[in-house]
């Protein structure tokens, strides 16, 4: 396997579109006076077997999350997931039982220097060495597959409400059928008042990011942390039934904008930082 398969912290094209993009988005008006936006990295590795993944996640805690901590990225999450995480979730994947997750955050220099920084961090190459050892045929991970997102106005970087053991971390890919649709439900959550009624049920946001590039567009995608199962569950009981939020879905400007949802529940994993 070559180095730099494993280094890559968001694909070409991703990287094309945040250096046409980033600064004119930077410096458009913040509708809820944040700044500071961060580009948001939701990467997925595919391993062949369990031993694989373990062995991935054991490399990713202990070289990738201290190799980008010194290059101050952080925080960086590293989860796994199972079909036994997601009990009669209709839209989860049985391949996602052999996947291992990252998440981090970059400014814009952080974006196009992370993996020649990496590259050249005698450390992190001594520690991930075994990636790098690993036979072509029968590397550590098949593939990896990553999505570049930009940080909401009202939610511009990554958020860690709770590091409890015992925490339940729970991702939501909201795709649309056209770009109009899916600036309509960007709206719905950060500025027509979804995301402060997360808030306010106990449903923390660790980010809430519009996709630039990756898979399933156009999309937004965003994850929530709670203490634990009983908490996510009472949590969005409280929302479902809430009057703030029987209006605002019942609002027509927001009728049809997501044509498919994914959800997934992840576990993080020893030594992650979200």
């Amino acid at each position: 396997m070559e180095r730099r398969d494993f280094l890559m912290t968001a694909c070409a094209t991703g990287a094309m579109a945040a250096v046409a993009t980033g600064t004119a988005m930077a410096q458009q008006p913040n509708p809820g006076g944040r700044s500071n936006r961060a580009f948001l990295e939701f990467r997925e590795y595919h391993c062949a077997t369990a031993e694989k993944k373990q062995q991935l996640i054991k490399i990713l805690d202990n070289a990738m999350i201290p190799a980008l901590n010194r290059q101050d990225i952080t925080p960086v999450g590293i989860f796994e997931t199972s079909a036994e995480l997601n009990p009669g979730e209709r839209s989860y994947d049985k391949a996602n039982d052999l996947k291992v997750y990252l998440l981090c955050q970059y400014n814009m220099r952080q974006l196009l220097t992370a993996t020649s920084n990496l590259l050249n961090d005698k450390t992190f190459m001594a520690d991930a060495g075994d990636v790098f050892a690993a036979p072509m045929n029968s590397p550590i991970y098949e593939t990896c597959e990553s999505t570049l997102m930009y940080g909401f106005p009202n939610c511009p970087r990554i958020e860690v409400p709770t590091l409890d053991a015992d925490r339940v971390i729970q991702i939501r890919f909201y795709k649309s059928y056209n770009i109009d649709r899916n600036a309509r439900k960007v709206e719905m959550f950060d500025t027509d008042g979804e995301l402060e009624l997360f808030r306010k049920f106990g449903m923390d946001p660790v980010f809430f990011g519009e996709t630039l590039a990756g898979r399933m567009m156009p999309n937004l995608t965003y994850m929530l942390s709670f203490k634990n199962t009983d908490a996510q569950k009472e949590a969005w009981a409280k929302f479902g039934g809430s009057p703030e939020w029987k209006e605002l879905s019942g609002n027509p400007k927001f009728k049809d904008t997501a044509n498919k949802i994914v959800n997934i529940i992840l576990k993080p994993s020893p030594k992650s930082q979200v």
